[in-house]
């Protein structure tokens, strides 16, 4: 698999803006909803323990965000860089 800057920038940008929501749901009742429809980019590790306990670990958000910014220049145009890219890739 080849991974060129933009699919690196996106997947970044899908764990620095993924939600607990769905790792917590899964959790809770693993049987709801089927797990390739979830968003578990921010799941860096998700275990279930014999006795039925579950333990789930995030990526570090601050981290990708911090990656990002990087990645678009630092300092107030970064950030502006990275607002904008983030605000279009919502759509």
């Amino acid at each position: 698999m080849e991974l060129d800057r933009e699919k690196i920038l996106d997947a970044l940008g899908a764990v620095a803006l993924s939600r607990p929501n769905d790792a917590v749901a899964l959790a809770l009742s693993p049987g709801g909803k089927p797990v390739d429809t979830l968003d578990l980019w921010g799941v860096s590790e998700f275990k279930v323990s014999g006795n039925g306990g579950v333990e789930v670990k995030f990526a570090d958000r601050v981290k990708a965000i911090s990656l990002l910014l990087e990645c678009a220049g630092g300092g107030e145009d970064g950030m502006a860089a990275l607002l904008s890219a983030l605000e279009a890739g919502e759509g």
